[in-house]
């Protein structure tokens, strides 16, 4: 039966705490009391709603303390035991997490409830997001995206070793699920890839030269399993057997009766890594093994303005996925979130014309740099374009162009002008239009115009670099996420377990940043408060306490604040 409280009621008495009224005083202007108070009861017991009864069966641990566990662990980069650990003894834990004196936690219970929430890590990240706005009034209308690789603990594997270790796993699942079959598999097959002893594998004592053979010995065992076992109506439904399957897929190439292991190109980027973390990838940019985490948060036009940098968007990609694909489908989710920015920058590997047009219609204004250099001389956005946007009418000099060939299906047009008259122009040499004997051509797609103005605006603009260069910004997010929050290399393996870790990072995140900028609020509150009490006094008694205010000391109390003469 599932179990939870409703804090959305007020108690009529403060619950126990064990806190003497000093420490809990110092507890409710950290971390741990915003929690319990703000986030906690905005926790969605829904995701677990579809797992148990209602009304029926032994209740469950407090839902929502035990979400609020696996966000408090990951803000702290905690390890499982060290978060059951706090869960039961640990009293700030225990305070924040709302627990009553006799609750506690075991390993099981924790990996049984963990288990429960793959796959809805975006509600729980969506939900404290939503509370988080509220409480704030969280201003999106400037937000900054950004990408960044996720490392697994994975090894780099050769092919050999690639080949060896996914039929390893196949056999053991095999021997695991269907020991009779695996008993009639020949003795020599079997103690190659699964000795008796480690280290006295067929592999083991291979010289370097032997490992192109040994490596088509490996591929031709590989055929042989899936030749084996293809129709056998149960060993081919296994895991492991489709990785054998898509190993051979991927690697082997077969041509005239001859095998050769080699990498088919249409598998490039996208081919098996590891056998224990099958999803992972090989990123192209640094040549390591993970998940590509798009992230996008708010941040403000300078340095000046402060801003809680709250993460509004974040998803776990494949490694192999590239930066523009993933723009437009950011976007529509912050639409349907309600935080569409107005103002999106990011850096040129999400440029595209396509994506800015989008972008355009949607009304964000997409601030990145497009690629490629400025042109030299007179480019294509000089010349006078149509409304159609895809015909010239004249040079930047006034000369009429002649005909424009208009192709479409490439969206791209041909424009041609008076040879002679281009010949004789004195800014030839600084025009785009190619001359030859009997023509003068330009050739154009009709995004280019747009590119160039973009390039230009890049180039001559204060304004838009002064706003581009805050988009830097959002690398000290991806710092902090994976260095002290411990993402730099994940400890979870799958693109589920993975996904769900990644948020609960985020959400952890906004939680402290959050915290952090109400305190900044407050403290600046507090100051004004104290220079207008200070300006108030008398003009002999504002002399006695000097012109810096000394002797008075402040703190703050439970959000508020409260002002004291020292002695």
């Amino acid at each position: 039966m599932i179990k939870y409280k409703n804090r959305a009621q007020k108690m009529l008495i403060e619950p126990v705490t064990g806190f003497c009224d000093r420490k809990l005083n110092i507890l409710r202007s950290t971390v741990y009391h915003f929690f319990r108070e703000n986030i906690l009861p905005s926790l969605p017991v829904s995701v677990f709603a579809k797992y148990f009864s209602s009304d029926n069966g032994r209740p469950t641990k407090d839902i929502q303390s035990m979400i609020g566990l696996f966000i408090l662990q990951a803000l702290f980069d905690m390890t499982d035991a060290g978060a059951i650990e706090a869960y039961s003894f640990n009293e700030t834990f225990r305070y924040a997490l709302d627990l009553t004196r006799d609750d506690c936690l075991s390993e099981r219970t924790f990996y049984y409830y963990r288990a429960k929430l793959l796959g809805d890590g975006h509600t729980v990240f969506a939900k404290v997001l939503e509370r988080i706005v509220e409480k704030i009034e969280l201003d999106a209308h400037i937000q900054r995206k950004d990408s960044t690789l996720v490392r697994t603990w994975l090894k780099r594997m050769s092919k050999m070793e690639l080949f060896r270790a996914t039929t390893k796993q196949f056999l053991k699942e095999l021997k695991d699920r269907h020991p009779i079959i695996f008993s009639r598999l020949p003795e020599e097959f079997k103690e190659k890839y699964l000795p008796e002893k480690e280290g006295q594998s067929w592999f083991a004592g291979d010289k370097p030269s032997q490992y192109g053979e040994r490596l088509i010995e490996a591929a031709k065992d590989v055929l042989w399993l899936i030749e084996q076992f293809s129709s056998h109506p149960s060993v081919s439904t296994l895991q492991s057997f489709a990785l054998l399957e898509r190993l051979a897929k991927e690697q082997i190439q077969i041509a005239d009766e001859v095998i050769e292991v080699k990498l088919d190109e249409q598998f490039k980027g996208s081919a098996l890594v590891n056998p224990h973390d099958p999803d992972a990838r090989y990123d192209g940019h640094r040549k390591a093994v993970g998940y590509h985490v798009q992230l996008t948060e708010t941040c403000s036009e300078n340095k000046d303005i402060d801003n809680p940098k709250i993460i509004t968007q974040i998803e776990v990609n494949l490694a192999n996925t590239p930066d523009v694909q993933t723009l437009v489908p950011g976007i529509d989710k912050l639409e349907e979130a309600g935080l569409k920015p107005e103002i999106l920058l990011t850096d040129n590997g999400y440029a595209s014309d396509d994506n800015h047009q989008e972008l355009k219609e949607r009304g964000v204004d997409h601030v990145c740099p497009p690629a490629g250099d400025l042109h030299d001389g007179f480019g294509v956005m000089d010349f006078t374009i149509g409304e159609d946007g895809n015909q010239i009418s004249q040079c930047p000099m006034g000369k009429p162009c002649l005909e424009n060939r208009v192709n479409t299906a490439k969206k791209a047009t041909t424009s041609y002008f008076d040879p002679e008259v281009c010949r004789s122009c004195p800014h030839s040499r600084d025009c785009p239009v190619k001359i030859t004997k009997r023509k003068a051509r330009l050739e154009w797609e009709w995004k280019r115009p747009r590119l160039e103005a973009r390039r230009l605006q890049f180039e001559e603009d204060e304004e838009t670099k002064q706003l581009f260069r805050m988009r830097s910004g959002g690398e000290a997010t991806n710092s902090v996420l994976k260095n002290p929050m411990g993402l730099y290399r994940i400890r979870r393996r799958g693109h589920a377990k993975t996904t769900l870790a990644v948020l609960l990072a985020a959400t952890a995140l906004n939680v402290r940043r959050t915290h952090q900028w109400i305190l900044r609020k407050a403290e600046e509150a507090l100051s004004k408060s104290i220079n207008r009490w200070h300006l108030s006094l008398n003009p002999a008694f504002r002399q006695i306490l000097g012109s810096d205010r000394t002797g008075i000391h402040f703190r703050l109390i439970h959000g508020q604040t409260e002002l004291a003469m020292a002695a």
